[in-house]
């Protein structure tokens, strides 16, 4: 089931703690201006800055991830650079590893005997999918961290 941006908007904003009314000031915004431009009252829209202020401030990424699917997109997290170690990266590599392995044993197992795949089958695909990316993104930020800590100081601002 896929959600498009305008309603990923609304529920970023109804489940914000306090709800529009309380993230609206926290994006510089007048609470009935935002309501009218989520529930898209006459001319109102909600405009791309905002929403972007809004995903940061509620921690909340629902409209990126719909507005990137809307283009046949995804979206992963960034991993966490912090000077990751030799022993970080294969560790890493071995959670991508393990990872890809799961994505294949749920496709081989829900590919079954029918050679089809149901919605329920490929939501758990696409989630087992999803921890592939998230498992290779974080071998990437390892191997960066390595790199970036193994610099010397004066290099390290220069790379």
């Amino acid at each position: 089931m896929t959600m498009d941006v305008l309603t990923a908007a609304k529920n970023v904003g109804s489940d914000y703690h306090g709800g529009v009314v309380a993230l609206a000031p926290q994006i510089g915004k007048n609470h009935n201006s935002l309501g009218a431009e989520l529930r898209g009252d006459g001319t109102a829209k909600l405009g791309l800055l905002d929403a972007v202020k809004m995903s940061i401030e509620a921690r909340d990424y629902r409209i990126l991830d719909a507005f990137a699917l809307a283009c046949g997109r995804r979206c992963l997290p960034l991993p966490a650079a912090n000077g990751a170690s030799a022993k970080d990266c294969i560790e890493a590599m071995g959670k991508a590893a393990r990872e890809f392995s799961e994505l294949c044993a749920e496709v081989l197992q829900s590919h079954g005997d029918d050679g089809k795949f149901s919605d329920n089958e490929r939501e758990r695909i696409q989630i087992e999918g999803g921890h592939v990316f998230t498992a290779i993104g974080d071998l990437l930020g390892a191997v960066d961290a390595s790199n970036e800590a193994s610099k010397q100081p004066h290099l390290r601002s220069a790379a």
